[in-house]
């Protein structure tokens, strides 16, 4: 297994979350102020994003609509509050590609490190398995090692780094390129 990141380090604190009762679901349009509240932090605050500005609620509603149950818009909640959110999305819209998806996932900032990451993202692996896919897709900003760690964790492959892509907070950014192959395992 090709990991970019040692994968011994404890990424999450279990302990937080002893006690809580995590539901992951099907996000519905009441979500979407919320989902959007963790997304526009993240555009703020992060490279796990390259939208340069928060998105209106209308950008988002059109998102939002995107998604159905081909391409599932998953949201982690506890007690009713939206503390994460993670969907699948086309990999490109030319037909040859119909097989591949790629992944976002978001954790609300006060809930990161608490194991909720891992458990949205191995639930939307799995959705992804019953659709059907044949793999997943991640791009990852390689200054997120949260992420990476992350995908790692859940048995993505580093598959290699795209060079300065991205820009965001005046700096130039290299992308990893991150895989999951959900026919038949590891390396194909």
């Amino acid at each position: 297994m090709t990991c970019l990141y040692k994968k011994d380090k404890k990424i999450y604190n279990i302990e937080a979350m002893e006690g809580k009762v995590l539901t992951i679901r099907k996000a519905q349009l009441e979500d979407l102020q919320q989902i959007t509240e963790i997304y526009n932090e993240a555009v703020l605050k992060t490279i796990s994003t390259f939208h340069l500005y928060p998105r209106s609620w209308e950008e988002q509603v059109g998102w939002f609509k995107s998604h159905g149950d081909k391409h599932p818009l998953l949201v982690a909640e506890e007690n009713g509050f939206v503390i994460a959110w993670a969907c699948l999305s086309p990999y490109s819209d030319r037909e040859g590609y119909q097989h591949t998806v790629t992944d976002s996932i978001y954790v609300r900032e006060e809930f990161r490190r608490q194991h909720i990451g891992y458990e949205l993202l191995s639930f939307l692996a799995e959705e992804a398995q019953k659709l059907g896919y044949h793999s997943v897709v991640a791009f990852i900003a390689r200054e997120n090692l949260a992420s990476i760690r992350l995908h790692e964790k859940v048995g993505f492959l580093y598959r290699g780094e795209l060079k300065e892509v991205g820009f965001k907070f005046g700096k130039w950014v290299d992308v990893c390129l991150y895989q999951k192959m959900l026919e038949g395992g590891e390396g194909r």
